[in-house]
């Protein structure tokens, strides 16, 4: 009888110890704690933000130095943890150096030189950074490949009959710089760099006249003539 009762007793703390554990481990503390790991996993990953630039130095002389300025748009976006991607547009009109030039010369109104044209840009970036490091922040290198067109008339009399001076540039650059961009936040980057150019001279007279020409014979500007570019900026934007 008392072996029984001891039996029953065990059977019963058995069954409770049981049912207990089950409520401690219910199907819903599973759910809540795989939503938690997959929350920490979500933490870890890193979002990259797309940055937008411009640069304030470009407007002073870019392009086709020392005729243009250039009004640029830049977008960077992340290709990898080291790596980003960027591509730039831009505007080019005349620049200050060309401006302060006929200012010193007294020129005209209608002597003063017309610019016009474009530029495209890109560049594939490596992020020098650390186990916890993400692009598109901390110091980095790669290559710049820019293309720039540009017109020239000199005076109002040749810009109304299409008659101008036409600039093809090429750039090779390998460029080093630092950027800090996060997300939500003001973008800044400062960057220099030394590479090869190639400047082509054409002169357009009228709509059947159109031949390349030598630059060393219209151009004074050992600038423009050399072949060794050397590039320096500083990009200002904002991180989405």
């Amino acid at each position: 009888m008392i072996k029984n009762l001891k039996l029953n007793y065990l059977l019963f703390v058995f069954l409770f110890a049981l049912a207990t554990s089950a409520v401690a481990f219910s199907p819903a503390d599973t759910i809540q704690l795989k939503k938690k790991k997959i929350q920490e996993v979500k933490d870890k990953i890193f979002d990259s933000p797309i940055v937008f630039k411009t640069s304030p130095t470009a407007f002073l002389g870019g392009g086709i130095f020392p005729f243009t300025a250039e009004y640029r748009l830049l977008i960077e976006i992340t290709s990898a943890r080291t790596q980003s991607d960027q591509i730039g547009i831009s505007l080019l009109g005349k620049s200050v150096i060309y401006k302060l030039v006929e200012i010193n010369q007294n020129t005209s109104t209608i002597d003063v030189g017309k610019v016009s044209g474009w530029k495209f840009q890109y560049a594939h970036k490596f992020y020098l950074l650390g186990r916890r490091g993400h692009a598109p922040t901390g110091f980095f290198f790669g290559p710049l490949i820019q293309y720039s067109n540009a017109r020239l008339s000199e005076g109002l009399a040749r810009h109304y009959s299409h008659t101008y001076f036409e600039f093809h540039n090429i750039n090779l650059n390998l460029m080093a710089g630092l950027q800090i961009a996060k997300r939500d936040k003001i973008a800044f980057e400062i960057y220099f760099g030394l590479g090869y150019k190639s400047n082509t001279l054409y002169y357009h007279a009228s709509t059947y006249r159109y031949a390349k020409i030598d630059a060393s014979k219209y151009i004074d500007s050992k600038t423009y003539l050399s072949h060794i570019n050397a590039i320096f900026g500083i990009n200002l934007g904002y991180s989405f």
